[in-house]
């Protein structure tokens, strides 16, 4: 009998309670409990007890890096990392940067990790180096005081954020803070053969790679006047920054128009940053960037999107957002009608710069995207 099946028998509570608070329980682990459970009514009476207890508000607590970076501000104040090599020791053999972005639920640097394991020739060459971007309830426990976290969901450039020593805002993006990284690796004073930077995420980790595509100007000021290639890699978001007010109708990529008035009453501001270009935030203001000058910059990006072909439920971490929702009715829909967004916008000559992938057999898991041939060459190529 299925676990869950079994348990609603048993404890129909201890269900809702799996399903809502612990649904990035991995599965080895619910096939093991499902062995003990089965017709064993003490250790069904014991695991029930066990996981009524279990802090739920602690349930939301990250995985921290062991590693600091210092953050570019008068105020002392550092974000986790990690990353393979030394980002501070001189490296001639270095070539290429990856930048894994964390997301909730997904750890994309150790499957960046796995990667350079399967390309060991690639493997001298490469520095992943992947900065965590905290929310308030990710720090859990952790005491240090000048560990900067946000108090919004940082993936859409909120400057929103501060750290226990600090009162009050200090102000600061995680997109600066990856402008930063960026700048620091062009100077090529610790990296002098880079050739190329490749930034990605999944999930959330997907809707920030989107965002900062079309928002930085490293790229322009410090990386292309350094013959240093950046590419994006965008997997399986929930949502995406489109670059005009039309919206597919009746969720068809061959026809875009602007939103019926009773589809904009029930998501009034569709077209705000970070689903449009409208209302921006202030880290573009202080970096002067306009919907018009995003418009211009975005089809010079070399950008890959890369959705899993079974990505396309929706599950409890998509959103549902109405915003989210008048783009597509699942994620795979939402990347396919994007890409002819892009298209429609632009015209077809962002492909030579875009591209549009379908991982066969994935569904929304960041290591399966990463690790398929599609993924290994999107990233390394």
């Amino acid at each position: 009998m299925p676990l869950c099946s079994f348990l609603e028998n048993k404890n129909p509570f201890l269900v809702f309670l799996l399903a809502k608070k612990h649904k990035k329980t991995t599965i080895p682990f619910m096939s093991t409990l499902e062995k003990i459970l089965s017709n064993n009514k003490f250790w069904t009476v014991y695991f029930s007890i066990f996981f009524l207890t279990i802090p739920l508000a602690t349930s939301n607590a990250a995985v921290i890096e062991s590693k600091r970076l210092k953050v570019k501000h008068n105020v002392a104040c550092y974000v986790p990392y990690a990353s393979n090599l030394p980002i501070d020791k001189e490296n001639i053999k270095i070539k290429h940067l990856i930048i894994p972005v964390y997301s909730g639920g997904s750890n994309v640097y150790s499957s960046c990790i796995k990667l350079l394991d399967m390309h060991r020739n690639r493997q001298d060459s490469i520095i992943v180096v992947s900065p965590q971007f905290l929310t308030k309830g990710q720090l859990g426990k952790n005491s240090e005081k000048n560990l900067l976290y946000w108090n919004v969901k940082p993936f859409y450039g909120s400057s929103i954020s501060t750290t226990k020593s600090f009162d009050g805002d200090l102000r600061i993006s995680a997109y600066t803070i990856l402008e930063d990284i960026i700048a620091d690796f062009c100077t090529k004073k610790t990296f002098p053969n880079l050739k190329k930077i490749t930034i990605l995420g999944h999930s959330a980790g997907g809707q920030l790679t989107n965002r900062f595509a079309a928002s930085n100007t490293v790229e322009f000021d410090k990386a292309r006047p350094q013959n240093i290639e950046i590419k994006y890699i965008v997997m399986n978001p929930s949502s995406y920054i489109y670059f005009s007010p039309k919206r597919s109708v009746n969720f068809s990529d061959s026809n875009f128009a602007i939103p019926t008035d009773d589809q904009i009453a029930k998501a009034k501001g569709y077209n705000n940053y970070s689903y449009g270009l409208n209302q921006l935030y202030s880290y573009h203001r202080a970096k002067r960037l306009t919907a018009k000058k995003m418009r211009q910059l975005y089809p010079q990006r070399k950008v890959v999107y890369l959705l899993g072909q079974k990505d396309c439920v929706q599950d409890g971490s998509m959103s549902t957002h109405p915003f989210a929702m008048i783009q597509g009715r699942n994620r795979l829909e939402r990347g396919r009608l994007y890409y002819a967004h892009l298209i429609d916008e632009f015209g077809p000559a962002i492909k030579k710069n875009q591209k549009f992938r379908i991982v066969n057999g994935a569904g929304h898991s960041g290591r399966k995207m990463i690790l398929s041939k599609t993924g290994r060459l999107s990233i390394l190529n």
